[in-house]
């Protein structure tokens, strides 16, 4: 079994090799995006709030921002999204350097009072006439009675469009060599290591940290580790897209309760006989 895995995913040392290409990551600097010209307009549910400035406010509207927070936070199981900057109906009007920086600070301290934390996501910089700025951020809290946030997240889809795949490079950190590498770690018996398809239910974790950044790329991290480390744990639910299978899949898919279904599409056949499953 060793020789037929080293001859199809490659030696150990290359496959130990990290390979790691993160969206927000490149060139060795951080790289942060840009937010859109205009959002939709902000919705009265839901764990987002936009705020045109948060400058000096008074002691009565600072009790009300607080639990507005609260209330925000609940709405997104410890996870808030602040458009600072910018209108209810969506516009980013921005704000000038000096308002930012006394809005962040008034969302800094509302945070602390609830004992979450903030990290900057997105920012618009529009140099038409004066400088504004609109940024985008995220307000996270663990929950008092849990060591972090967990959300489920099942990955549903046709057979060959590489769900297995995309888990792999997403927990392991490492690219596919086009042979199925990345995903040899998600598979529990050797047909499905040799067929190259998922026949059972598999969990794999990814971590996150108080930043936002990902704690699984560190080396010999085991699972208790990646949860010691997280602020934010996401378990994925990889689920088998055979037909052959379709019990199992929806067992898998109703056993579990995931919290969100992630539906993969080929590139390259389309839709196919997904109709067939009713995803």
């Amino acid at each position: 079994m060793n020789e037929y895995l080293t001859d199809m995913f490659g030696s150990d040392d290359s496959f130990c090799e990290k390979e790691i290409s993160r969206i927000s990551y490149q060139n060795g600097q951080n790289v942060m995006e840009e937010l859109p010209a205009n959002l939709p307009p902000e919705e009265e549910e839901g764990n987002v709030e936009y705020k045109l400035k948060l400058v000096k406010p008074s002691d009565f509207r600072m009790e009300h921002l607080v639990t507005q927070m609260k209330w925000r936070l609940e709405e997104g199981q410890g996870e808030a999204i602040y458009e600072i900057g910018v209108e209810d109906n969506g516009f980013l009007t921005g704000l000038s350097d000096t308002e930012m920086d006394a809005s962040l600070s008034t969302l800094k301290k509302m945070a602390d009072r609830l004992g979450a934390s903030i990290e900057v996501l997105r920012e618009k910089v529009t140099e038409v006439g004066e400088r504004k700025r609109a940024m985008e951020v995220l307000v996270r809290k663990v929950p008092d009675d849990q060591q972090f946030i967990d959300l489920k997240l099942a990955v549903l889809g046709n057979v060959d469009v590489g769900k297995s795949t995309i888990l792999g490079v997403l927990t392991q950190g490492e690219l596919d060599n086009g042979r199925g590498r990345a995903r040899l770690n998600l598979f529990r018996h050797l047909h499905e290591i040799q067929t190259g398809r998922t026949s059972s239910i598999s969990y794999e974790i990814l971590g996150f940290d108080g930043n936002g950044q990902v704690v699984n790329y560190s080396a010999c991290r085991s699972i208790e580790e990646i949860c010691e480390r997280s602020s934010k744990l996401i378990t994925l639910i990889d689920l088998a897209g055979h037909h052959k299978y379709l019990k199992t899949t929806i067992f898998g898919l109703t056993g579990n309760c995931p919290d969100f279904a992630m539906l993969v599409v080929s590139a390259n056949t389309g839709i196919g006989n997904l109709r067939q499953f009713k995803y």
